[in-house]
């Protein structure tokens, strides 16, 4: 085991399954290298944080009274937010989470987007968040060696990988070239 002190409270995967358009993401909720069978008020859901893509404001009330009854003439969306939420099925401190690759080839795709996964829940009024990663597995320098491969939606590639630290994000690329990978 090569897990730090810090790396030890994670979610630790135990698959990684990227085809027909999905991600599917099999893992374990561990604290102190334990795994995390204590209730939780909220299940647990896998979050998506991009780390280029800021944050864009909740409207106000008034301004969502506004909107419903101001017509544009142009179809407009609102811009992609920050933060995607995925469910995730759990049994005890074990999940399951399935990313659809179009949710995260979104139609206002930057050139490149990098994408943090975690897995949250609440237990006692408390949130929880737990970092995604692969850092039990006697496999340190997961980025180097583990390869997914790349699938593709609207012009945009996705593809799983492991950061330096061996936690887990997903990458995307505009192809509107069609050019090589989202390396």
């Amino acid at each position: 085991m090569h897990a730090s002190a810090g790396q030890l409270t994670h979610a630790e995967i135990r698959r990684v399954w990227p085809r027909d358009g999905h991600i599917r993401i099999l893992g374990t909720v561990l604290v102190d290298g334990v795994p995390d069978e204590a209730p939780v008020d909220k299940p647990w859901t896998l979050r998506l944080t991009s780390r280029e893509r800021p944050e864009v404001p909740l409207p106000t009330g008034v301004k969502r009274l506004k909107n419903r009854f101001v017509r544009t003439v142009t179809r407009t969306s609102p811009p992609t937010r920050r933060r995607l939420h995925f469910p995730a099925v759990s049994n005890g401190a074990d999940f399951e989470a399935v990313v659809a690759v179009r949710d995260v080839a979104v139609w206002d795709a930057l050139p490149r987007e990098h994408w943090d996964v975690d897995v949250i829940a609440v237990r006692n009024g408390k949130r929880l968040v737990r970092r995604v990663g692969g850092h039990l597995d006697d496999m340190p320098g997961k980025k180097q060696i583990v390869k997914y491969p790349e699938q593709y939606h609207a012009g945009v590639a996705v593809l799983p990988y492991f950061t330096d630290g061996d936690d887990l994000s997903i990458r995307c690329a505009r192809r509107d070239n069609g050019n090589g990978s989202a390396a």
